[in-house]
């Protein structure tokens, strides 16, 4: 290329025959517009120029091919007073080419946004940009990307942004430009320190280049929305980086939005390393809820690297994520605040199970307080190694195994291990769908007795378990169990388990909820006969008194709600607006009403017993009157909530009569102890008379 200056151009400017120097009639077109100062605007951008090698349709675009001249291109960008967008994806081989572009490139004014996409190294193009970088009066925004900068050509960037004179940059991208250290990183972040109305500063290298330096010198101007896909997401990152995240909120990261509660909703364009990194940062954190992970394992990796380093979460729930355990190792090890740890649709393979199980055993602070080992396709081998990582957990509350139906009764065994182990603290044990068989139950059970502070324990969908099976309870019933809500949903009780149960719960004061499903428990009138007599027997006053009244719920009716001192959720038979039993005969839920009263026992009584004999008592004469009229206080007063049938008069009925036997059995004593108060009431005081 012949050697040309200022003056070759200026010269031949107005009269150079467009169709010479370019390689299409589109390009000559273009030149045109350049040189009369006529380019067009498109609705998306302003005064935008894209220089390509390949074809893209959009705006004012040079398709560069062979016979275009770079050096006449140049000159008109130089001297366009319109252009305020350059979007410059090709360069020529021919280095002179490029000398002679990029020398009257540098004397445009009007460029606001220089888009440089090429892969070329660059010390050929860094030391050519540079006095457009120092001179330029309006450049607001430069992006490079894919420039093979290495640490030289960032430290000659770092000297031309030094330079500049006009400290109007707002924005600078850096993207996959093999910055090769974080030195030459640092030197970048040290040159804009100058730069105050920067709002966006873009640093994006493969993740296997980032260590905790990149990171840490990125992470406090580092713009969000471009490592985000969403201005929720970049909110939430926010509020991870500058410690305003709200403690009672959990962070939900999820392939799905929601708005019940705060969802980082992953899709294309959100950098897996910086949301590990905020996290692991994050101080104020408790909750995470990980429902989703990348496919590319190099995000996992990164993201897991970092997560590991949080100390403030109490709560991790992962489900329906294909992750290696041993990726999660150093946080479970490290952790000091980690009381529940929930892995739902894991498939833990026996690998995983060695490494959660070494993990465990190595954890200095053993406070985990809830684990769930739902639906992982369990192997009974699997929860042996788990359950003796457990043994030093005596703090355990709530232990779930629910949905893996490998774990048979060897998992039976393994799992009465931890729970003899736990039992003095032991709340809750899921043992849902595992197809446990009346053997496993009885080898279960034998295990639970021990649990003292036991309150649920869940094992519906265990369809093999019958009366047999059922009958083992009476043994956990018994016991110093303390076990208030029991499980049996969508399972065939029938009549016989019906008994089982009912038997059990003779006695039993403890068991308040007992969850079935009565479409499918295949429970009769004989069955649920049964269940009335364990509530109210009605054949003496005794027999009802020793009736159960204790059990307020059966069915599969129920909800939950938060509890107020900040424990687990409460149970709560019936819908939000009240309590109903669906498919439980009224003769049965009558008395589960009552249940729920104060004095159960006398309202009973009360109810199926209207005439009371009084007989027995007259050994003590009216020194149990008192006793017997206080028993009716409060039926003549009030009527239960839940005895539609009971009304104000009829009790007071019942009062009389009773008092009335009472005292017709002993006249004598009523009639002699009425004349005694007559006489002791007339009996005036003395008159004393003056003498």
């Amino acid at each position: 290329m012949e050697s040309r200056d200022n003056n070759y151009y200026d010269l031949r400017a107005q009269n150079v025959k467009l169709e010479d120097i370019t390689s299409s009639a589109h390009n000559a077109k273009i030149l045109r517009m350049l040189r009369d100062d006529d380019l067009a605007s498109t609705e998306e951008e302003e005064g935008a120029l894209y220089i390509v090698d390949y074809t893209f349709d959009h705006g004012n675009t040079i398709f560069v091919k062979e016979g275009d001249d770079w050096g006449w291109l140049g000159y008109f960008i130089g001297r366009n007073k319109q252009i305020r967008n350059l979007h410059l994806f090709y360069l020529p081989e021919d280095g002179d080419q490029v000398d002679a572009f990029m020398e009257d490139i540098k004397h445009n004014k009007s460029i606001e946004c220089l888009d440089f996409q090429h892969k070329i190294e660059g010390d050929s193009i860094i030391d050519r940009l540079a006095p457009f970088i120092i001179h330029n009066t309006n450049l607001k925004q430069l992006r490079l990307f894919e420039v093979d900068l290495g640490f030289n050509c960032a430290h000659r960037l770092a000297v031309a942004l030094i330079q500049r004179q006009h400290k109007s940059l707002t924005r600078l991208s850096l993207k996959y430009n093999n910055l090769l250290s974080n030195i030459a990183l640092e030197e970048i972040i040290g040159a804009l320190s100058g730069y105050t109305q920067l709002v966006s500063l873009y640093v994006e290298e493969n993740l296997s280049r980032r260590d905790q330096k990149y990171y840490d010198m990125l992470a406090h101007i580092i713009d969000l929305k471009c490592i985000t896909s969403s201005k929720k997401n970049a909110e939430i990152l926010r509020r991870l980086r500058d410690d305003t995240w709200d403690e009672k909120e959990d962070l939900f990261i999820a392939d799905y939005d929601s708005d019940c509660g705060e969802y980082f909703c992953s899709e294309e364009g959100d950098d897996w390393g910086w949301l590990g990194y905020f996290i692991g940062k994050n101080k104020q954190i408790r909750g995470l809820n990980l429902h989703c992970l990348p496919e590319e394992e190099d995000e996992v990796d990164a993201f897991m690297e970092s997560l590991c380093r949080n100390q403030s979460i109490e709560r991790l729930d992962i489900r329906r994520c294909d992750i290696d355990i041993s990726s999660l190792s150093p946080f479970i090890i490290n952790s000091r605040n980690l009381r529940a740890l929930e892995l739902w649709n894991v498939d833990i393979s026996l690998e995983n199970a060695s490494n959660l199980a070494m993990a465990l055993s190595r954890r200095q602070h053993k406070s985990l307080t809830r684990f769930v080992l739902s639906r992982n396709n369990l192997s009974s081998e699997a929860l042996a190694e788990i359950t003796a990582a457990l043994t030093g957990y005596s703090s355990l509350e709530s232990f779930s195994v629910s949905g893996n139906v490998l774990i048979g009764r060897d998992g039976c065994v393994s799992l009465g291990a931890i729970i003899r182990v736990a039992a003095l603290h032991l709340e809750q044990v899921f043992h849902d769908d595992d197809d446990l068989d009346d053997e496993g139950l009885q080898t279960l059970v034998a295990a639970l007795t021990n649990a003292t502070t036991l309150q649920l324990l869940a094992l519906s969908s265990n369809r093999s378990i019958t009366a047999a099976g059922l009958r083992a309870l009476s043994h956990l019933f018994s016991s110093a169990c303390p076990l208030e809500t029991l499980f049996l949903e969508d399972m065939n009780i029938g009549d016989e388990g019906a008994e089982a149960l009912v038997d059990g719960l003779r006695g039993n004061t403890t068991l308040k909820h007992l969850v079935l499903t009565p479409d499918s428990a295949g429970i009769t009138s004989t069955g649920w006969a049964a269940f009335s007599r364990l509530l109210c027997d009605t054949s003496s006053i005794n027999n009802t008194y020793r009736s159960n009244h204790t059990l307020e719920h059966i069915g599969d009716d129920y909800h939950y709600v938060s509890d107020p001192f900040g424990g687990p959720k409460l149970f709560r038979s019936g819908n939000y607006s009240g309590g109903y039993f669906p498919g439980i005969p009224p003769a049965v839920v009558q008395y589960l009403k009552i249940n729920k009263e104060n004095y159960a026992a006398k309202i009973k009584i009360g109810r199926c017993h209207p005439d009371i004999p009084v007989e027995v008592f007259f050994g003590y004469k009216l020194k149990f009157l008192p006793f017997l009229v206080s028993w009716f206080v409060g039926f003549g007063t009030r009527k239960c909530s839940n005895c539609q049938n009971a009304t104000t008069r009829e009790f007071q009925r019942r009062e009389l009569s009773a008092v009335y036997k009472f005292i017709r059995g002993m006249p004598m004593l009523a009639v002699n102890g009425q004349i005694q108060m007559r006489l002791k009431s007339s009996c005036g005081r003395k008159r004393k008379f003056d003498e």
